[in-house]
């Protein structure tokens, strides 16, 4: 795993930045953290879940509590009971009569971010778990030997494309930033198909705009 340090010392060699004169470190560290955050947002790798039991009748969960703030998107949600993944769904979609059906829930969908669906509701005898797969914002590098462990090394160089292009713009260099930038949305749509292999490879389903098993 690559630290901190070794990618604003790249990230200084590329942009021939050899002393802190222009571009302190503290500098470089924070543009690194806009350009996690933005990769994190476009290509949801940072993944995690949380659990949440289920509640007869009910048809909506309050998820607040259960995932961060800095969750991006709910991405797939597996009922523990019936030990499968539920279906990703939109309302309307659903019978005239969804709201008045009970049984194990099959489908999923949402409202906003902090608001998750089943149907149908739950009935006394559908007990169990819903374990909410979720997209975040990972933490910032804060120290020099921070690592990301969630970002395989061969995906690093998107961020430092992302501060090179930031400082390039800030610097006035307008054709070299356009050029930085088209390379960092190359290498965040490589980083996004890696991304949707991993799900194709899986049994879950995620929400529309995502790709799904085949």
């Amino acid at each position: 795993m690559i630290q901190l340090s070794d990618i604003i010392s790249r990230i200084r060699t590329k942009h021939e930045q050899a002393t802190n004169v222009r571009w302190t470190d503290a500098n470089i560290q924070g543009i690194i953290n806009e350009g996690l955050e933005s990769l994190a947002e476009s290509t949801h790798f940072y993944e995690r879940y949380t659990t949440i039991p289920m509640a007869v009748s009910r048809h909506w969960y309050d998820l607040r509590g259960f995932v961060p703030e800095t969750v991006v998107r709910i991405r797939s949600i597996y009922n523990t009971n019936r030990t499968e993944w539920l279906r990703p769904e939109a309302v309307e979609n659903l019978p005239y009569d969804w709201l008045d059906s009970v049984g194990e829930p099959q489908v999923f969908f949402t409202r906003g971010i902090h608001w998750l669906g089943v149907w149908p509701k739950p009935g006394s005898g559908n007990t169990g778990f819903l374990r909410v797969h979720f997209s975040a914002i990972p933490a910032h590098f804060t120290f020099t030997q921070a690592v990301l462990r969630d970002l395989p090394d061969n995906h690093i160089p998107a961020l430092e494309d992302y501060a090179l292009y930031e400082m390039a713009a800030q610097d006035r260099q307008a054709a070299r930033a356009k050029t930085l930038y088209r390379s960092y949305l190359a290498r965040e749509k490589g980083l996004q198909d890696f991304i949707d292999r991993r799900l194709v490879d899986s049994t879950a389903g995620v929400m529309s705009g995502m790709v799904g098993p085949t």
